[in-house]
């Protein structure tokens, strides 16, 4: 028992040196606020009914932690600062329409950002896509298939399938699991009051949550591991899971968004005793699903570039 709490230490240790919970100036923990932030403007460009003025106070944020970013001498030249300052683009371009001065005195601010747009192509905002394409690709070669999927956040007013959703499960229960102990679990929530309960307890469904037909949740039990070595196998475990749930729910033509579940413990016993999950299960995230519409707007979400996540040894 010692041993394991000597190594929780050692996790928390770590995470509190290295994480962004301390503000700094390093670079990847400013790259990583300035990605957070810029996503949420693009996740918002990309609702079903985006409210024009929208996220004002965010922009404003994003703005200013660009701005420390260059004066920090960081390279602009990145993905993330790239698809940052084209979100602001897109953002202003789609105000336009109104003449609101708080957005008129942001996008002022923001001139010079926008003018140190390097990249050719779009690599920040949304795309309009149709479901007759999107379903194409998922029948082709994974490569294929797996660039087609999107955080979906529209869905059509067609019920899920139950047994749809069953074989999604299926097919992720292929996943691999440390000696195949399996320890992934699925709730899958699809009364009408019971769904709309479970997405009040996550602060990433707004604005599209109403529209989320079924709600899964992915947790990992702890009773499948065992000593200090394994403490953390069951977010590695559930995770790999979840990410071949969303796969399996893609082939199935189905839309799904994945939805966090970073909360503290109120929220966390909140949620469980809502939905009577087990104390010995870790919960992994909130999976809303839906049926496709024939067209929808998602965000690009631009990953970086492959050398920029690489080490060759």
């Amino acid at each position: 028992m010692h041993k394991i709490i000597r190594n929780y230490i050692y996790d928390f240790k770590r995470y509190l040196k290295h994480s962004s919970s301390v503000a700094d100036s390093k670079r990847l923990k400013l790259e990583a606020q300035i990605t957070a932030k810029y996503h949420v403007i693009e996740k918002g460009l990309s609702m079903p009914e985006p409210r024009v003025g929208f996220g004002k106070d965010k922009v404003n944020l994003l703005i200013s932690l660009i701005e420390r970013y260059i004066d920090s001498g960081y390279s602009i030249e990145t993905t993330q600062i790239q698809a940052s300052i084209q979100v602001l683009q897109k953002y202003f371009d789609f105000n336009q329409s109104i003449k609101d001065d708080y957005i008129l005195s942001l996008e002022n601010k923001a001139q010079s950002l926008i003018k140190a747009n390097i990249v050719d192509g779009q690599v920040g905002g949304t795309v309009l896509i149709n479901k007759e394409d999107l379903l194409a690709k998922t029948q082709g070669d994974f490569k294929e298939f797996a660039y087609s999927r999107y955080s979906v956040r529209n869905f059509s007013d067609e019920s899920v399938n139950l047994d749809i959703l069953l074989d999604s499960i299926k097919i992720a229960q292929k996943t691999p699991s440390v000696c195949n102990r399996q320890s992934s679990r699925v709730y899958i929530i699809k009364d009408k009051e019971k769904v709309k309960e479970t997405l009040s307890f996550q602060n990433g469904n707004r604005g599209f949550g109403h529209l989320i037909d079924k709600v899964l949740i992915v947790t990992s039990d702890l009773n499948a591991f065992k000593g200090l070595i394994e403490r953390n196998q069951s977010f590695v475990d559930g995770g790999m899971f979840s990410m071949s749930l969303l796969y399996a729910l893609h082939y199935q033509g189905l839309g799904a968004c994945a939805l966090n579940w970073s909360v503290g413990k109120e929220k966390d016993d909140k949620l469980r005793k809502a939905l009577g999950i087990k104390d010995s299960e870790n919960i992994m995230m909130m999976i809303g699903v839906g049926n496709l519409p024939d067209s929808l707007r998602v965000p690009i979400s631009k990953r970086k570039d492959i050398d920029e996540i690489i080490t060759i040894i």
